[in-house]
């Protein structure tokens, strides 16, 4: 497909990660229509927005019509929307992909299937079975809904036997896996992108600091990051890359446990960690996402510098609280909400000295101006 002329991308999402699609294919001559089942989203400022359930056979219709490709932003959408698409229109990722990995059980088998490793886990049938599972894997164990859940939702730790019979009461019914708690160093991800052709490139290892879930400042490059580090996470991208024929942009949540990398869970779309690339990279992964689900050559992954993202949950800050060198804003336009994220900052500089500076000086004056954005 020729860059002359602009080309149309249906998305199945229309929130912040639909929105910033959007904005990243103006300059490339790419327009982005959307499909959500709720009007009142992010994408809405920046794209045509279609509004009706997944399972509407004439929106998937309407959504397809001129359109290159299709992709997605959020992995909820159900399988069966995603495969009477691909019917209208390519597809990338393939919807075999969602089917791959929407499910927790399933994501883990492939995972076991790669010899990649991950927490001990197991995905009990019943009652009897989770008091087995408890008793081989002990205690805390982590149970997670096999289907859906972010940002901590759906997830419960499990600390007491006396607890087991209301976590299997929440998720039992609808599907649950338990982990095996993880005491890990740190958390972090990787982000890269395949393109149709085959092209594999990789941004630097983040690291991810989370509260009660919550993903709340991410550092790029990782401040422990090494060759080394950076070797052993790609070898994991790549092996899911070309297990999965995955075209587009995914990311790989990890626990850095010493020199031992875990993988937490797979995300098969442009990622939260990864929206420091925006200002932080030469090409971001808003980006490469298009450009790799529309068969065009890669964008480059290298860093600029080092970089600060800080998500901002419940309501956007004064814009004067990020008016400083090298911090950049990003509203979603969101309704205010406690615990939502309603935006980004990101601070980049050219060392990583001043990075810690500017996100320290950074998290003291959204303390101070009471935005709930802390790293403790």
């Amino acid at each position: 497909m020729s860059q002359d002329s602009r080309a149309l991308v249906a998305v199945l999402g229309g929130g912040q990660l639909g929105r910033m699609l959007a904005e990243a294919g103006r300059h490339l001559g790419v327009d982005c229509r959307v499909l959500v089942p709720d009007s009142d989203v992010p994408a809405q400022a920046v794209a045509p927005v279609i509004t009706a359930s997944w399972h509407d056979d004439e929106a998937l219709r309407s959504l397809a019509a001129g359109a290159a490709v299709a992709t997605w932003e959020v992995e909820h959408v159900p399988v069966q929307t995603v495969e009477r698409l691909a019917r209208l229109v390519p597809v990338r990722p393939a919807p075999s992909v969602l089917a791959a990995v929407q499910d927790r059980m399933q994501q883990k088998r492939l995972l076991d299937s790669l010899s990649i490793a991950t927490a001990p886990w197991a995905a009990p049938a019943d009652l009897d079975a989770c008091r087995e599972v408890l008793a081989r894997l002990g205690l805390p164990l982590v149970a997670k809904s096999r289907r859906g859940g972010y940002d901590g939702r759906g997830q419960r730790i499990l600390r007491r036997e006396g607890d087991l019979a209301a976590v299997w009461q929440e998720f039992g019914p609808d599907g649950l896996i338990f982990e095996r708690f993880v005491s890990f160093t740190d958390e972090c991800s990787i982000l890269s992108v395949r393109g149709q052709d085959g092209e594999i490139r990789h941004w630097p290892v983040v690291e991810n600091r989370h509260r009660d879930g919550i993903l709340i400042t991410t550092l790029a490059p990782h401040p422990a990051w090494s060759p080394v580090l950076q070797a052993r996470a790609e070898a994991i991208a790549t092996a899911l890359l070309r297990r999965l024929g995955y075209i587009g942009v995914l990311a790989v949540e990890l626990f850095r446990c010493n020199d031992l990398l875990l993988v937490n869970e797979i995300a098969p779309r442009v990622h939260n960690s990864g929206h420091w690339t925006i200002e932080g990279s030469d090409c971001s992964q808003f980006e490469n996402h298009l450009r790799a689900v529309l068969g065009w050559p890669l964008g480059d992954t290298t860093a600029r510098g080092f970089s600060a993202m800080v998500n901002c949950l419940g309501t956007m800050p004064d814009p004067l609280v990020g008016d400083a060198p090298g911090t950049h804003r990003h509203d979603y336009g969101k309704r205010p909400r406690p615990g939502r994220k309603v935006g980004h900052l990101t601070v980049v500089s050219s060392t990583a000295i001043e990075r810690d500076a500017r996100l320290t000086a950074l998290l003291k004056r959204l303390s101070d101006h009471a935005i709930p954005a802390t790293t403790t």
